[in-house]
């Protein structure tokens, strides 16, 4: 029987913002009994299904949500027209925005403010990137080189990013802008936690047989490292949890890296290198 070389990531688990906004929720559902949360707080269902138990209620349509039950808003930012309504019916909104989140429709009105057309390099459909378009009157949203090719060009626009971007689809679509707009203004908003997992990943990825990465498939951050990492390694796997795991994946292998997106606890990463650990390879 071998034995494996498991190396985890230094960062994984909860970034502060995830951490932040469930702490939040918590706190909620333990005052007021029910708290109402618009869309999921995070794309981790685990996550999801431990707030529940908790109290809070899981509305996709903020006029269902009850008269008096006081609402959350995700992590992720809540688009104006739900900022709206709520304030509308008199709901007392409770708001887990990610602060680095709060930052980008900062930096995207600024670019607005300055006459500029704004681009956001995202996920078409995202809930972060549909909060973020929310505060402009007219954004662009792009998500690869090819879409940057088919926009129009003009003279004057700024660039703001999807805080779980990664960089190397960043280059190629600022690369083509470049080529079609005069006045370029970009503003980095790819988050420090962000830029330090996939830095990390990079590293674990060239240097391990095999690369493990942890987290919910409706996650865009944990897709997009599963993405980088099979890249430079081809014996790459995502997985939710220890169940996932296949024994075959690590035949003829000694060494193991874990990574795991934003939204996944650190109690599943542990169990998946305890699962690993395990193995009768």
């Amino acid at each position: 029987m071998n034995s494996l070389s498991i190396t985890i990531a230094k960062d994984v688990g909860f970034c502060f913002g995830v951490k932040r906004a469930i702490d939040m929720a918590h706190n909620a559902a333990e005052t007021y009994g029910k708290v109402a949360m618009l869309g999921d707080i995070v794309h981790n269902e685990i996550v999801i299904d431990d707030l529940k138990n908790s109290g809070v209620v899981v509305y996709q349509n903020i006029d269902d949500i009850p008269q008096g039950m006081p609402v959350l808003f995700r992590s992720h930012g809540t688009r104006k027209e739900f900022w709206e309504k709520a304030r509308e019916r008199g709901l007392t909104i409770i708001d887990a925005t990610c602060p680095l989140v709060d930052e980008i429709h900062k930096a995207s009105q600024l670019l607005e403010s300055e006459g500029r057309t704004v681009i956001i390099i995202g996920d078409s459909g995202h809930d972060e990137v549909e909060a973020i378009a929310s505060q402009l009157s007219n954004p662009i949203v792009i998500a690869t080189a090819k879409d940057a090719f088919k926009i129009k060009p003009v003279k004057k626009a700024g660039v703001v990013l999807q805080s779980t971007q990664f960089i190397e689809n960043v280059n190629q679509i600022i690369t083509v802008l470049i080529s079609k707009i005069q006045d370029l203004r970009i503003i980095n908003t790819i988050c420090t936690p962000t830029r330090n997992r996939q830095s990390q990943l990079k590293e674990l990825a060239v240097n391990n047989d095999v690369m493990i990465i942890v987290g919910s498939f409706t996650s865009a951050n944990t897709k997009r490292l599963t993405s980088i990492s099979s890249r430079l390694n081809p014996r790459s796997y995502q997985v939710q949890g220890p169940d996932d795991i296949q024994p075959g994946w690590f035949k003829d292998a000694q060494t193991v890296g874990i990574s795991a997106g934003a939204s996944t606890p650190d109690e599943i990463v542990r169990k998946v290198a305890k699962k690993i650990n395990n193995l009768s390879i």
